[in-house]
């Protein structure tokens, strides 16, 4: 077997350096531990889609979270248990590929690249988050999908074939280009971030490459978008024909609407085959068509058509979401509702809280979270504070079977503490409290959420077994994305 022997580029990447606060290295851990369980998840369910038996988790001790928080990947060997005092900061991936394959080595390099590149995106998002709450909207998704990318590079290891890595890699392909998306959208971009995005993009592409995986984008959403834009088109079109216009200006512009609109349903017929690049270069090119169209329209100010082109408006914003692909600029709207105004409701992209006109960055300062990040939040703390409260409840049921008495009391008062810091959490995003308090209030949960971790992996060696024990486990699981979430958004890492 031939080593790729990658330490010296993978030392910098595992190893936290001292200077990295401590926040840093448990939102790692956490989201390494999602991204693991999201993984198998969906490795389980395209075998299940294809007939198969679903791959049987192996147990996996290791670094917090482990036990439930730390499902393995299928055809990892279980790493040996490191005698080693609690602090200590481990790389959470093999600093040695193992491999006699040269296309999984090229394959491992790309994504030791896309980690560094990720790193940097994190690190350049924290210091906007700073001046700039609303970025904070974006950490746990960066987090999550740098996490992936380190959870699929540790299935290198001992792979001699891309084959059983395509499908853990499709799904990395598919976070990135939803984050590369939401980040480009950034309205008032710095150079530095477009340079890293730009940068992490070609990597993405080159993986894709090697995998021959083809970009992947929601071909029946696309379709369906455009048939609703051609059924507004339609009825933009019946109501120039009754618009205060002169009848033979009025049959011009109808002559060329129906045009533009069945260019737009060919389009969508082509939607279920056509590669992606070519269809990104025929909708670029037909947006350019249609934008002098309805510009001229707009000059008419018929507030009638404006609607409609605002409607059409939307399903063009849609499709560039569906896409990948932030709007181009709009042209200087006329007064009135030509375009979508910052009041005008604008579509949800996909993957994001976020509708148009309101991307994370749009103008909350440092003190505060945009109106939509704290909605986001608060219904994650509402999620956590309703899973702690029946966590609490399983766990009372069964305390007569845990043992020592000090190992119940630790985990009954780490479960009410929990159950405590959730609540008032909600309710402090709920009240509108400022952000230092948030982040102290995070701060202590993210403490207690790692102390009760450690206690409930091994709460089957303290009486609990077999189903009992399996379900506090899966309880207690659930709660990790809401965790995550939270502690990403709202905790201080550097």
């Amino acid at each position: 077997m031939i080593a790729l022997l990658l330490a010296g580029m993978m030392f910098s990447l595992l190893i936290a350096p001292a200077a990295v606060a401590q926040n840093g290295s448990f939102l790692e851990s956490l989201f390494r531990s999602i991204a693991e369980k999201k993984l198998q998840d969906e490795l389980s369910k395209r075998e299940t889609d294809r007939g198969g038996r679903p791959p049987a988790p192996a147990p996996r001790p290791g670094d917090f979270p482990a036990g439930p928080l730390g499902p393995p990947i299928p055809g990892n060997r279980p790493p040996i248990q490191p005698d080693r005092p609690r602090d200590d900061r481990r790389p959470d991936r093999p600093q040695t590929i193992r491999t006699n394959s040269r296309e999984v080595g090229q394959f491992a390099e790309l994504l030791i690249q896309m980690d560094r590149e990720l790193a940097s995106l994190k690190d350049e998002l924290q210091d906007l988050s700073r001046r700039d709450a609303g970025i904070r909207a974006l950490l746990p998704e960066t987090y999550q999908v740098q996490a992936l990318a380190r959870t699929v590079l540790r299935q290198c290891d001992g792979a001699n074939s891309l084959s059983l890595l395509r499908d853990p890699y499709r799904s990395l392909d598919q976070r990135w280009r939803e984050l590369s998306f939401q980040v480009r959208s950034i309205p008032n971009r710095s150079d530095r971030l477009r340079s890293i995005v730009a940068n992490c993009d070609q990597t993405g592409r080159k993986l894709s490459r090697l995998m021959k995986i083809e970009p992947q984008f929601d071909r029946h959403g696309l379709h369906d978008q455009m048939i609703i834009a051609a059924t507004y088109m339609q009825a933009l079109l019946d109501d120039v024909e009754t618009a205060r216009v002169p009848s033979d200006q009025a049959h011009d512009l109808v002559h060329r609407g129906r045009l533009l609109r069945e260019a737009i349903l060919e389009e969508a017929d082509h939607a279920e085959s056509v590669q992606y690049d070519e269809i990104v270069s025929r909708f670029t090119d037909f947006v350019a068509r249609w934008q002098a169209y309805a510009s001229e329209l707009a000059m008419l100010r018929d507030p009638v058509l404006d609607r409609r082109l605002a409607r059409i408006a939307q399903c063009g914003d849609q499709t560039y979401a569906l896409l990948w692909m932030p709007p181009p600029p709009r042209p200087t709207p006329l007064p009135g509702p030509g375009y979508p105004s910052p009041g005008y409701p604008g579509p949800v992209y996909p993957g994001t809280g976020f509708p148009g006109g309101g991307f994370p960055g749009g103008g909350s300062n440092q003190g505060e979270l945009s109106p939509r990040t704290r909605q986001t939040l608060m219904s994650d703390a509402a999620s956590l504070e309703g899973s702690a409260e029946y966590f609490r409840a399983d766990l009372k049921r069964y305390a007569r079977y845990l043992s020592p008495d000090s190992y119940e009391r630790e985990v009954l008062r780490g479960t009410d503490r929990l159950y405590e810091l959730a609540k008032k959490l909600h309710e402090d995003l709920d009240r509108r409290q400022p952000l230092d308090r948030l982040q102290r209030t995070a701060a202590e949960l993210a403490e207690v959420w790692e102390s009760l971790s450690d206690e409930i992996s091994h709460i089957d060696s303290h009486g609990l077994t077999g189903r009992r024990a399996d379900s506090i486990k899966q309880r207690f699981e659930q709660m990790l994305p809401m965790v995550g979430s939270l502690s990403a958004s709202l905790l201080p890492t550097r």
